[in-house]
């Protein structure tokens, strides 16, 4: 066996899959992480790290959903709250319904994006109500990228 083989088969071995489809992500792949904060959980069908890596097909309609949103700035971090306490700090109102945020906040960060429909780097912040329609809108995306 030859070193480039060897080095091939290293390199597709820690690929990330989608998180839906479970289907091989190239450069063109949507991620979000997901920070709950105090009192706060993280919405059905994301993982219990918080990270979602979709495939284009599997984004397409979670980008139409954070073009709606509202952005905020980056959260602060530091070791006396979690990142996403911090949330809380800098959003006034939440990124989906913008009310105000009373109740557990959850942070939602873009990092990677698919087409130039967002921002290439954005931060959002859901209340406790948009937590769980969010929540189910993954689960049906989820359900329609498995049929």
């Amino acid at each position: 066996m030859s070193s480039q083989s060897s080095g091939t088969a290293g390199v597709e071995s820690w690929l990330p899959s989608c998180t839906f489809c479970d289907g091989q992500l190239t450069e063109q792949l949507l991620a979000l992480q997901s920070y709950p904060g105090e009192a706060a959980s993280l919405p059905a069908d994301v993982p219990d790290d918080g990270g979602l890596t979709l495939c284009p097909d599997c984004a397409s309609e979670v980008v139409e959903l954070l073009a709606s949103w509202q952005p905020h700035g980056q959260p602060p971090v530091g070791a006396d709250s979690s990142i996403g306490d911090g949330y809380r700090e800098v959003g006034g109102t939440c990124s989906f319904c913008t009310d105000g945020r009373d109740g557990p906040v959850l942070g939602v960060e873009l990092y990677r994006r698919v087409g130039d429909e967002l921002p290439a780097y954005a931060n959002y912040m859901l209340c406790d109500s948009c937590q769980s329609v969010f929540g189910e809108f993954l689960q049906n995306v989820r359900r329609e990228s498995e049929s």
